[in-house]
């Protein structure tokens, strides 16, 4: 005898599963984890200028406040050591085919830029996947104190910091249509996260005053360095941070991982 499946049966359960795959994507942790590093990766400072690139929070890894995410978010400290005051005009990360990667506060063009990346290293029969961190890093972060904490917590770095958390379900129906208003909910709550965290340039720095950065950047993988642009009473200067060591093999796993977009 032949199973027969009904349609009211079948077509409720069909939805159910659209509403779910309709919610995915990235979003705001309920419960974050705050992340204190230990040290700095990797410093650099000229007469002028001291920096340091304190950690780089990647998809689902130590210090996360989203998940599944499509950006790098590099936490910098920076001092200025001159007699004049200086600002920070412009930061970039050199991934490792030296392709320049600016800072960016918008989501959709942050994962555009991201996939675009995918692509650009596919091309060189390098395959690039979000969230996997080289050795050196992942060494670095068992250092770290990693702890538990509420609803709504995060670092704070550069930004005023939304400390946003993910509201209730939604109880409007149907559920396919559930399933898209909760994707664009999400959606929402983590472009404003982003942009309420992203530190504002041009960024001015008295003298011998420190400021943090908490900057966003599309996929970098394995980044060379990153390049600082500033100016004071003389001009305008760069300086490089060296992140090779440091960063070695960010985004170039062997195995796992995922790759941008999913």
């Amino acid at each position: 005898m032949r199973n027969i499946v009904r349609p009211s049966v079948l077509i409720p359960a069909m939805i159910l599963c659209l509403a779910l795959a309709g919610c995915g994507g990235s979003k705001v942790l309920k419960e974050p984890v705050q992340f204190t590093p230990s040290a700095a990766l990797a410093a650099a400072a000229d007469g002028r200028l001291e920096a340091s690139v304190d950690w780089v929070i990647f998809r689902d890894g130590p210090g996360t406040w989203a998940k599944n995410a499509d950006w790098d978010e590099y936490l910098l400290s920076v001092r200025n050591r001159s007699d004049s005051t200086l600002t920070i005009t412009a930061v970039r990360v050199i991934d490792s085919l030296e392709t320049p990667v600016a800072a960016d506060d918008d989501r959709k063009r942050l994962i555009k830029a991201s996939r675009q990346t995918t692509k650009r290293y596919k091309g060189q029969g390098v395959e690039v996947r979000a969230g996997m961190s080289g050795r050196a890093l992942a060494v670095a972060g068992t250092a770290a104190t990693v702890a538990a904490v509420g609803a709504g917590s995060a670092i704070v770095y550069g930004g005023a910091g939304l400390a946003a958390g993910v509201a209730g379900g939604l109880l409007i129906g149907p559920a396919l249509a559930v399933g898209g208003i909760v994707k664009g909910a999400n959606n929402s709550k983590v472009a404003k996260e982003i942009q309420a965290r992203h530190t504002d340039l041009p960024l001015t720095i008295d003298v011998g005053k420190a400021r943090g950065m908490d900057l966003f950047f599309a996929l970098g993988p394995s980044p060379r360095r990153v390049e600082i642009d500033y100016s004071d009473v003389d001009g305008e200067h760069v300086l490089v941070v060296d992140t090779e060591a440091a960063l070695a093999g960010l985004h170039l796993p062997e195995t796992g991982g995922a790759t941008a977009g999913e």
